[in-house]
């Protein structure tokens, strides 16, 4: 996102925010105040470690490399996997590997994952001694569904266990006609989410109520996200990619610990396979640098970088577009941070380089090829920047004789550069990635940090920009879909010119309404013998959802849309209804 010091100063010193304390189970459960005396703040305000002194890193990626919660796998039934294993530097035998239900699901039923193969690994962002390749087949009879992966094995006389939540999505098919949807700049912590649309400085009661800024209750806060999520579910696309800001990371000290935490436990309510790649929010080194918020990224979520596949239809690659020296990525630990536009250095650029150029050799002709990242390569600060100011001169002089990492002075600079002209691709290889894509046929390039929707076509590459989940975004709070035909992608915008779907009705966050939604008469958790769930499509375009139902095992008759899924596991049916709303309409559909 863009910087707003000014701003965002104003906000903090208006607002009597709520941050979190941690309850014995981890949960962030209590009031405090927002940036303060440890940190040299705005404020009379006490900190987070006042209250909290003894909160620690809790890793989530640990011996399971891949696949993760934020990388994951989607595979086919019948066909192999490959989990990368972190022995820690242990010899490691007796694999067994598991297919567990995730949190979402009401089934109980987990699948035994055969091994077929196992062999010495590497992985390009994980360093250690000793990493494994453990290949298993996903079987026949396992449903479609999302799943959480469990692997144990025996090392030094010890029985090891590991798992990684919402990390294998098991298809019968891969659909050559695809949907997948962009999400960004979720911003959790932000004091942004606060503000009225046109002046964040002020405090809107309705703004308040739906960011829900560290409310007591977990159900209560940050609604905008759980809303998004909601919606997000019910459109069911087979893949979802997220470019970076998933929280603030510029309020206190060591606030990445709560952050990450409280992000990660968010986006565990997606229903779908997930795909995170960092922004300059997430990476921030604060706290005169010893709180590096890329290390906390690979503790929580794993690679920087990375590339998957959707089947033979579509490759995407995640690159890291704030890669940047530490000390360029430095903080103070409260608002101001010197450098927050995009930048990949040559290691990076190589991989990526070198992972399209294997793609290609396999790629079949329908296949679309996609990179996405935070910043937008095509948005140069050395083009924005008006030449003609002094100052502007005089920072480009000081960056090309040292930079990576900057001097001290050149870094002040640029911080006050970047309040009056903003940054956007601040750094090195813009031109150079674009080249890359170019050769390599790359269809589409997916960003966020603007906080606004943009869409540009050049040399054969679709270039979108959306606007961010944070309450700030314009022209309203949204997401956007993408749909691919036959190898091209023929939908991605709302409305003209290239807008997103916005997720309140009529884009209005203060109402408070979601512009899509579905309600059910009863609870959905497998206890039920019947179920009526009523859909509200509250945009000016007709919309396709799926809706899931958990039933009690049986043959049931639904009234309306078409059956995608009915399957019965243990003593519960699944029964999942596809149906297209008109749009400002409502559609109701019984399972009896």
């Amino acid at each position: 996102m863009k910087h707003k010091f000014k701003t965002i100063a104003a906000v903090i010193t208006a607002a009597a925010l709520i941050v979190p304390t941690l309850g014995a189970n981890g949960a962030i459960n209590g009031p405090l105040g927002t940036t303060g005396k440890q940190d040299g703040g705005i404020g009379n305000t006490t900190n987070y470690l006042d209250d909290v002194p003894n909160i620690a890193v809790d890793p989530k990626v640990n011996d399971i490399i891949y696949p993760l919660f934020g990388n994951p796998a989607i595979k086919k039934q019948g066909e192999t996997v490959t989990v990368q294993i972190d022995s820690q530097g242990k010899h490691a035998a007796g694999w067994d590997v598991k297919l567990k239900p995730t949190n979402h699901s009401a089934f109980t039923e987990t699948y035994d994952l055969p091994v077929q193969k196992v062999s010495t690994g590497e992985s390009h962002w994980k360093d250690s001694e000793r990493i494994y390749d453990v290949t298993v087949q996903i079987p026949e009879n396992v449903p479609e569904e999302l799943y959480d992966l469990e692997v144990s094995y025996t090392a030094s006389g010890q029985r090891k266990t590991d798992e990684q939540p919402h990390s294998v999505k098991v298809v019968q098919e891969y659909n050559k006609d695809f949907e997948f949807l962009h999400l960004t700049d979720t911003h959790v912590g932000s004091p942004r989410n606060l503000g009225n649309h046109d002046d964040v400085s002020t405090i809107d009661p309705g703004r308040l109520k739906e960011a829900g800024m560290w409310d007591a209750k977990e159900e209560d806060r940050w609604l905008y996200l759980q809303k998004a999520i909601k919606e997000v579910n019910l459109k069911n696309p087979d893949f979802v990619v997220v470019t970076g800001d998933l929280m603030y990371g510029q309020m206190n000290p060591q606030e990445y610990i709560y952050e990450y935490e409280e992000t990660y436990r968010m986006l565990q309510q997606l229903d779908v396979p997930v795909y995170l790649a960092p922004g300059n929010h997430d990476t921030y080194a604060q706290d005169a640098t010893l709180a590096d918020g890329a290390k906390y990224w690979e503790q929580y979520f794993g690679p920087q970088y990375f590339s998957f596949d959707y089947g033979p239809y579509a490759h995407f690659i995640a690159y890291n577009s704030f890669d940047w020296h530490k000390f360029d990525r430095s903080g103070k630990g409260s608002v101001p941070v010197p450098t927050w536009g995009g930048q990949i250095r040559e290691e990076q650029l190589n991989w990526v380089k070198k992972d399209l150029e294997e793609n290609a050799k396999t790629a079949q002709p329908d296949q679309i090829t996609g990179l996405f990242s935070h910043h937008n390569p095509l948005w140069r600060d050395r083009d924005i920047w008006p030449s003609d100011d002094p100052e502007v001169k005089e920072y480009w002089k000081q960056y090309d004789e040292q930079h990576d990492p900057q001097r001290l002075e050149t870094l002040i600079l640029g911080e006050k550069l970047g309040i009056q002209y903003d940054q956007q691709w601040h750094g090195e290889n813009a031109h150079e990635l674009i080249e890359i894509m170019k050769q390599y046929g790359v269809d589409i390039s997916l960003h966020g940090h603007t906080h606004i929707d943009n869409v540009t076509e050049q040399d054969g590459i679709l270039y979108t920009t959306t606007t961010s989940l944070e309450l700030s975004g314009k022209p309203w709070v949204g997401f956007r879909p993408l749909e691919v035909k036959n190898g091209e992608i023929t939908n991605y915008n709302y409305e003209e010119p290239g807008v997103s779907v916005p997720v309140y009705e009529n884009g209005n966050t203060e109402g408070g309404v979601m512009a899509l939604e579905s309600q059910y008469e009863k609870p959905n958790d497998g206890h039920a013998t019947e179920q009526t769930v009523t859909v509200y499509n509250r945009l000016n375009k007709e919309m396709t959802v799926t809706v899931p139902m958990y039933l009690v095992k049986g043959d049931y008759d639904v009234s309306e849309g078409t059956v995608k899924q009915n399957v019965a596991s243990g003593d519960k049916q699944y029964v999942e209804v596809e149906i297209t709303v008109p749009a400002k309409s409502t559609k109701e559909i019984t399972v009896k």
